[in-house]
């Protein structure tokens, strides 16, 4: 469970929505969405970075 409120989450999915979009990323190109790569980029933070910590 991640203890971030859940519009911080939407809110950086948006961001990274964006950003793929300006890019060009093509569609379903990316193993995950922009709603599961923000959560895992925010356990990323709130784990200090511990790879294994977010399997």
């Amino acid at each position: 469970m991640l203890d971030v409120p859940r519009p911080v989450v939407e809110y950086l999915a948006h961001l990274l929505a964006a950003r793929r979009r300006r890019i060009g990323t093509p569609r379903r190109s990316r193993a995950l969405g922009p709603f599961r790569q923000a959560v895992l980029i925010l356990r990323w933070f709130r784990e200090a970075g511990c790879v294994h910590c977010l399997a």
